[in-house]
């Protein structure tokens, strides 16, 4: 039986919603409005296994074709940080610095070039990025009607788009179906963004369909950044949980830029910080807006007692949060624990940090350099990574951590970018640290230990601009990837210095493992906590 997969943290519609929101009526004549639509990828960037911007990873074809039946599919209106080219503060003398800020000022096209080739956004949408016009709010409820338009409809067969080909188009869309038809067609797909807890228990046992649970990433989306009072926010809240049709599943609550609620973890490293500025906020708290915020989107009120008045719970994913506001919010949900209220903790893109304790974080922010990393010198120890603090809540909550695939979180650094270990030895290394987290913990009790086996799954943070371990580049290796780790756990498990891995008798138990880490796991945590 083909292996079912599921992914905690990706962008399905991204590529296609980047390339047609603002000619969306041109693509509608085409036809091609749908986020079904292929945009076509640089295959030669593919085979290299650069940075999936100029590629796409994890568009709904390649969901299709991959097996994959479970998507937890991000909403995420782009920050305008990432189009407005950095300013270069007094008292910073390295010149280079000041002639990219130059170079990437509002009014010169350099920087328009540089953003598109960077990031490969349609110069259009650019502009419109940077215009006073673009509101994350709007954008938001824009994404979510073009991502909700197709589901639960039939696809005969997707469409393509070649971009930048203004003849021709269909000539060479025809030859990469032809050419690559995993990547490019689909055929009688379907998916379905599930309304109710009922809707999603049908969903999930049909194989027929792809189940897409809807999230957003960064609570910027809903216009932190240009309300007149945090109650403007509180009625967005509403609206989106009563005015929606679609529920939203969980939300990561910071991104890489200051929300006006919480303090980011740093995260942008190498060229990214010559063009990108994160300073503002980074590795602070909460504010007392945010601490408003985040309470009524999990439905509580000030007494951390749940409540109706503030509708269905939307949960919060902790990556991006800074250490310091991670342990404020763990403060949050130990206190609703207190009430027989539990908050399933979830980390839906990380890699293990390989530090102790949020306190250790922060101890270390100033050593997050590029390439830095814990004692052993296997994790990026930056503290946008979960610590063993992190793993124990997630297990005491039931919750769930999703392993992205991007290579630089998951600790490749410069020297071994090239190497063997940039393979699934990566994930796997950083799979049993998680695991070895747990069972080494303290805090945890015997019955605890082993649910972190439960608590794992994919969360790749596939075309969310992230560069992939080299031999996954994309959703249509996860059968290699599924393969490769039942191989490296078997071989691990006949180690009688692994402890951990005792409980594996044989090859079927780690296949089950496996099985779990892949979809079964994720499957029985939304089926759990899905609203009702």
């Amino acid at each position: 039986m083909k292996r079912k997969f599921s992914d905690l943290h990706c962008h399905n519609h991204m590529r296609a919603h980047f390339q047609m929101q603002e000619k969306h009526k041109k693509f509608m004549r085409k036809g091609e409005f749908s986020p079904w639509t292929v945009i076509a990828s640089n295959e030669r960037n593919k085979s290299k296994g650069k940075m999936g911007a100029s590629y796409s990873q994890m568009d709904l074809v390649k969901c299709w074709n991959a097996n994959l039946r479970l998507t937890f599919n991000s909403l995420y209106p782009l920050e305008r940080q990432f189009v407005k080219g950095m300013k270069v503060e007094v008292g910073e003398d390295k010149w280079f610095k000041f002639l990219v800020a130059f170079a990437t000022s509002h009014h010169l096209p350099i920087r328009d070039f540089i953003q598109v080739a960077y990031m490969r956004i349609p110069d259009k949408v650019v502009d419109y990025f940077q215009s006073p016009d673009y509101d994350y709010w709007e954008s938001l409820n824009r994404e979510m009607e073009f991502v909700t338009m197709d589901s639960g409809k039939l696809i005969r067969k997707n469409e393509i788009h070649v971009p930048g080909k203004i003849v021709g188009e269909f000539k060479a869309a025809t030859k990469r179906a032809r050419l690559f038809p995993q990547e490019y067609v689909a055929t009688n797909a379907t998916y379905r963004i599930p309304k109710s807890k009922v809707e999603l228990e049908a969903s999930l046992a049909n194989d027929q369909e792809i189940t897409m649970v809807l999230t957003i990433e960064g609570a910027h989306a809903l216009g932190t950044d240009r309300i007149n009072s945090i109650e403007d926010v509180s009625d967005r809240i509403q609206f989106i949980k009563n005015v929606w049709k679609h529920p939203v599943f969980f939300i990561t609550f910071a991104h890489h830029f200051d929300n006006k609620l919480c303090g980011h973890a740093h995260s942008i490293p190498d060229t990214g910080k010559l063009l990108l500025n994160q300073r503002d906020k980074m590795n602070g708290g909460f504010n007392n807006n945010g601490r408003k915020i985040i309470k009524e989107l999990l439905g509580i009120n000030s007494d951390f007692e749940k409540v109706d008045d503030f509708g269905y719970r939307i949960l919060i994913d902790v990556k991006h949060m800074s250490a310091r506001s991670r342990k404020e919010y763990y403060s949050l949900v130990e206190k609703c624990l207190k009430n027989d209220d539990r908050i399933p903790v979830i980390a839906s893109h990380c890699g293990y940090s390989g530090i102790s304790s949020l306190d250790r974080h922060i101890e270390l922010e100033d050593k997050e350099k590029d390439d830095y990393c814990d004692e052993t010198g296997l994790f990026n120890a930056w503290n946008i990574n979960m610590c063993d603090e992190d793993i124990e809540m997630i297990v005491k909550t039931r919750g769930l951590f999703g392993l992205s695939f991007d290579q630089r979180i998951l600790g490749i650094t410069k020297k071994d970018k090239e190497t063997r270990r940039n393979g699934v030895q990566l994930i796997w290394e950083n799979i049993e640290g998680i695991i070895l987290s747990a069972y080494n913990n303290p805090n945890l009790n015997e019955f605890e230990k082993p649910q972190i086996w439960n608590s794992i799954t994919i969360g790749t943070d596939f075309e969310g601009l992230i560069d992939p371990v080299n031999p996954y580049p994309s959703a249509l290796e996860f059968e290699l990837f599924g393969n490769n780790l039942v191989f490296e756990i078997e071989q691990a498990r006949k180690d009688p210095a692994k402890p951990h891995l005792h409980h594996l008798k044989s090859r079927e138990d780690v296949e089950k493992a496996v099985d779990g880490f892949c979809y079964n796991n994720a499957e029985a945590f939304v089926l759990e906590n899905y609203p009702v």
